[in-house]
């Protein structure tokens, strides 16, 4: 099979011109595309064209209000995503520590399965060897306690997918202690599928990807009581759920600090000001959205 031929990126703009997109200010399209690959570009213009013909009257300026929007959007996400992973490594750290001891972690009999923890304790291991050079708090455990690093410390290394993997293979006392403490009623089988679900948005927004029209794999447990819902504010269940909306709205439930939640709410409404050409319910959100997160 013969590759796509390259395309300078004046070629570029010529093919986004015959498509139909509006191009009033070349150069403008030309510094567009000079730090905006048109590949990555062209996944934010999927719902304003049909068969590679753009609609009527759609300009290079609306497509990048759809491309600002998602970066500004992923940072505001990136916000409420490191609250909730600061939190639970921190829970993470205490509980685990109060039940077992500080060096606790080291005895596989303090989780679930052995299995899970021999590659959960490897990926420690790991992440202690790879930060001694730059991290103080690795040199100053090294040099004064023999390399003996209580959980509360190590948890502090963790990616989001680690603590995400730790916290699932906790014993069922002890993950209960947690949401019993701070996020009652909800049973930690829900969040232990939350934390899952918030990993695969975390890597989305760390590495730029696009969440406009898109639908993560990933679609996040709900109750029956946040089914009926959605139901009742016609957002569909097999389809908003795997949209950003409904990420926001389950952080919104873990999330006991008012002023982050409305600190992202308050960016929110500024970007949908800033960008009134983005139709939200290409992230899953609706007309309701703010009385949706109050009620839930």
């Amino acid at each position: 099979m013969e590759n796509k031929p390259f395309k300078s990126i004046n070629e570029q703009i010529d093919i986004l011109k015959e498509r139909g997109l509006i191009i009033d200010d070349v150069s403008y399209a030309h510094k567009v595309l000079s730090h905006v690959n048109y590949y990555r570009l062209s996944g934010y213009t999927l719902t304003l064209r049909k068969n590679d013909k753009f609609y009527k009257n759609i300009t290079m300026e609306q497509v990048m209000q759809i491309y600002n929007f998602d970066a500004e959007l992923r940072a505001a996400l990136l916000y409420l995503l490191e609250y909730v992973e600061v939190s639970f490594r921190t829970h993470l750290g205490y509980f685990h520590s109060k039940e077992y001891g500080a060096l606790g972690y080291i005895n596989k009999d303090t989780f679930q399965n052995e299995l899970h923890y021999e590659k959960f304790y490897r990926e420690i291991s790991k992440l202690i060897k790879e930060n001694e050079k730059n991290e103080v708090f690795i040199k100053h455990h090294n040099e004064k306690y023999d390399g003996q690093f209580p959980f509360w410390v190590i948890v502090e290394l963790m990616s989001f997918g680690c603590l995400s993997r730790g916290f699932k293979n906790l014993h069922e006392e002890v993950k209960t202690s947690i949401c019993k403490e701070y996020y009652s009623p909800i049973p930690y089988n829900y969040i232990e599928n939350w934390l899952q679900g918030f990993v695969v948005l975390r890597n989305i927004c760390a590495h730029r990807g696009r969440l406009y029209n898109r639908y993560i794999t990933f679609a996040p447990k709900l109750s029956a009581k946040d089914k009926k819902l959605f139901k009742n504010n016609n957002l569909n269940l097999n389809k908003e759920t795997k949209q950003i909306f409904t990420y926001v709205y389950i952080m919104n439930k873990l999330i006991d600090d008012d002023l982050i939640m409305d600190n992202f709410i308050d960016r929110f409404k500024k970007l949908i000001i800033k960008y009134p050409f983005v139709k939200l319910t290409h992230y899953g959100f609706n007309d309701n959205w703010e009385k949706i997160l109050d009620v839930g």
